[in-house]
Parts: structure tokens; C-alpha cells; sequence
């Protein structure tokens, strides 16, 4: 009988006995696939969301029923023999990793909701704007070839994709160490696929660093804000790009096109997909922008300071809510984070009661009256003008070199 599937975190144990570690990432590549290969993309698609959904429904009747929980396994006995039925024939068609992966999707959501991560788990839609489906690679049924510019997936072969220059000159340089362990292919209702592959690596454990006598030098606090995207300890401003206020005009004009069209009909198809493209050009340039930022700011310092934001329930106030959403904190912080793990370098996230605004960078003197209004500020006890964001990133570096020396972190 086969073992248990060990966890990413039971590997690591056993590969730092060897001073080894696991790096997993992806890599997303747009994909080129013939009429007939897209054809089939979309039916793994469906296949995928019938499984996560019927699960789900089953999961939820059964506890209702019984007030007793059902496990994946049990149900995949059951599922598997379901194929055999005449109206679900159509189901052996397709990846049976696809499958597979809809139901594991439904416990991991489950996992993740009793451990109050997330909301309760819902059901998947066919008129989401992205549909996609994943699957699992065993005896080098998923692989890629950098110089053809293909990547071939079970029960499809070979798809035509396309590696960026970078890669390219990556690979060629450096070869390919990882393992690729899965993939996931995705299609966007502006007519675009992509095929992110999950790539398991091998690496050295970087060497101990003595963070509590880093150079103050090397510690860079930044103050997130609307007004300017960040301002760091450095006096230096970042604007922000402002992505989709910027193309609020267009939207609500394709917007209007697309309501005077009668739904159903191939001017309402063709007029959604054109809405569909602004919205994945105004993510991607957000994502270009948030990617090229943080790997400046990795690559220029050894320690970034910056607040915990609660993004969550910030986005509560009715009249931020947009723009927050469209400067992107979230994934900027997660940029930055795994960016410098890989880099063998800190990210300090102080936390959000902490006053960096209110407090003189000078003296230390709070100001409890200080509003949001107020753009700067002066110390009644030293004297001291503050520009209000600079200060707050004085402040968080100053907080996180407090936080290194006295080994709290």
C-alpha cells in the first residue's frame, strides 16, 4: 500500500537535516491552444466545477441529514462509480486529476472556513469571468520545453505558450533545478488562457543572518498611503499610479455599450468580452507595477518596515473603499514578503496600533489631536515640522530597528 503524501512542511524537516529546504512557485504562461485543445481546456473546466459543486452540495445534505461530516475519501469511492452512469459518461472524458482536485478544492475550503480563515464555502459559477481547472503531474505527464515554447498537459499534449525573454535567458543560463509537481489552466472571459505550472524546488538554507546588529543603513521604513502610493524613511515619494481611477471613463463608457445590447445575442458577447479585456489590462498593469516595485525595494535594502495593515476592514468605508481596492496593499505586502524570503532578507510588519503618524520622530511627543486632514505638523514640545507620511515611516523604522536590537523578532 502506497504511503501517505508527505507535507511540504514534513520535507522540509527532513531535507534541513542535509542544510536543504523546498521553494515552491509558479510559473504562469500564456497559452496558444488550437480550436480543438480549447474546446477540451473548457470541458476539464466543467468537469472540475461539477465535481467542486457536487461535493459541496453532497457535503452540506449529508451533514444536514445526519449531522455527520463527509470525508473526501469516502466520497470519491462513490464518485468513481458514478461515472458509470449513463447521463455521467462525459466525466471519463476528462482529466480525472481535474476531478480530483474539485474535490480536495472542497475540503481544503472547509479546512480553511473552521479554521476562521475564510468565509463558508460556496458554490463555483459558470458565468465567472475566470474558469479554470487543475491537475497533478505523475510519470512526466506535464512538462515544458523552453526553446519549442510549449507546455504539454495531460490528455490535451503539447500547447503552444509563450516564455517571456527573461525566462528564456533564465533557463538557458541557469537550467531548470525544480520539479514540476501540478498545473493549473485558467481561461478569462476576455478570451485569454493561461497555464500556471507548480514548481517544486530544491534549495541551500541561506546562512544565518545577525539581524539584531544590522546597520541602520540597511533598514528601510516606508508609510503606505492614497495621496502617494508609499513615502519611505528616505524622504523618498512613490505616486500612485492610480490604475483604475484612471480609466473609470472607459469602463463606464463599454459599460453603457454593453446595456444597450440584448443579452444573448453576439453583439452582447462581443461587447462583454471587450469590458472583460479592460478589466485584466487595468489588473495587469496593477500587478506590473506593485511586481517591479517591491523587487526594487528588496533588491536596494536587508530590512522593510512597514504597518499590519487590515485591509479587510478598511475596505468597509464606503467612501475609500474603491481606492483602496485599487492601490493594491494586499498583494503588495505579499510581493515584498516572499520576495525577500527567497532574497534571504526581513520584512517587519509592526502592528496597526502602533502611532507612527502621531508621534514626533524627534522627541517622541505624541500629538493625541493630530486629524487625518492635516498634511504636516509641528512637535508642540520640540519644535520640530513633520511631514505626516514621512514621519510615520521615520517612526516604523525606527520601531522596527527597536524590534531587531531588542531580539524580538
Amino acid at each position: 500500500m502506497a504511503g501517505k503524501r508527505k507535507s511540504t512542511k514534513q520535507k522540509n524537516a527532513e531535507l534541513a537535516l542535509t542544510g536543504k529546504k523546498l521553494r515552491l512557485y509558479g510559473l504562469k504562461l500564456r497559452a496558444y491552444p488550437t480550436p480543438y485543445q480549447q474546446e477540451t481546456m473548457l470541458q476539464f473546466m466543467d468537469a472540475h466545477r461539477f465535481s467542486y459543486n457536487f461535493y459541496l452540495g453532497e457535503r452540506i445534505e449529508v451533514y444536514e441529514l445526519t449531522k455527520e461530516t463527509l470525508h473526501a475519501s469516502e466520497f470519491k469511492k462513490a464518485f468513481n462509480a458514478l461515472k458509470d452512469h449513463p447521463h455521467f459518461e462525459w466525466l471519463k472524458k476528462a482529466d480525472k486529476f481535474a476531478l480530483e482536485t474539485g474535490i480536495e478544492q472542497v475540503e481544503d475550503a472547509f479546512k480553511r472556513f473552521f479554521e476562521k480563515q475564510a468565509k463558508f464555502p460556496r458554490f463555483k459559477s459558470k458565468r465567472n469571468a475566470k474558469q479554470s481547472y487543475s491537475t497533478k503531474e505523475t510519470n512526466n505527464n506535464i512538462e515544458f520545453d523552453v526553446e519549442k515554447q510549449q507546455v504539454k498537459l495531460p490528455k490535451i499534449g503539447w500547447v503552444r505558450v509563450l516564455f517571456s525573454k527573461k525566462q528564456q535567458r533564465q533557463f538557458k543560463e541557469d537550467g531548470f533545478q525544480g520539479k514540476v509537481k501540478g498545473a493549473t489552466v485558467s481561461a478569462h472571459s476576455s478570451g485569454q488562457i493561461h497555464i500556471s505550472l507548480k514548481i517544486e524546488e530544491i534549495m541551500d538554507v541561506p546562512p544565518q543572518v545577525a539581524w539584531q546588529d544590522i546597520d541602520e543603513s540597511d533598514v528601510l521604513g516606508i508609510d503606505l498611503g492614497l495621496m502617494h502610493f508609499l513615502i519611505d524613511s528616505n524622504g523618498v515619494k512613490i505616486e500612485n499610479p492610480r490604475t483604475l481611477q484612471k480609466r473609470l471613463v472607459q469602463l463606464k463608457r463599454l459599460q453603457q455599450r454593453l446595456s444597450r445590447k440584448k443579452k444573448g445575442s453576439a453583439n452582447f458577447k462581443k461587447a462583454k468580452q471587450t469590458l472583460a479585456k479592460l478589466h485584466l489590462e487595468i489588473a495587469n498593469i496593477r500587478k506590473d507595477f506593485l511586481h517591479k516595485l517591491s523587487r526594487k525595494l528588496i533588491n536596494e535594502n536587508q530590512v522593510i518596515v512597514l504597518e499590519d495593515l487590515h485591509v479587510k476592514n478598511m475596505l468597509k468605508n464606503e467612501k475609500l473603499a474603491r481606492s483602496i481596492s485599487d492601490v493594491g496593499w494586499g498583494n503588495f505586502v505579499i510581493y515584498l514578503n516572499y520576495k525577500a524570503e527567497w532574497a534571504n532578507k526581513k520584512v517587519i510588519n509592526v502592528g496597526r496600533f502602533f502611532a507612527s503618524t502621531k508621534l514626533c520622530s524627534g522627541c517622541g511627543e505624541k500629538n493625541t489631536a493630530l486629524t487625518l486632514s492635516e498634511r504636516s505638523w509641528v512637535c508642540g514640545e520640540c519644535g520640530a515640522t513633520h511631514d505626516r507620511d514621512q514621519n510615520a515611516a521615520i517612526n516604523m523604522k525606527a520601531e522596527g530597528l527597536r524590534l531587531l536590537r531588542e531580539g524580538i523578532i
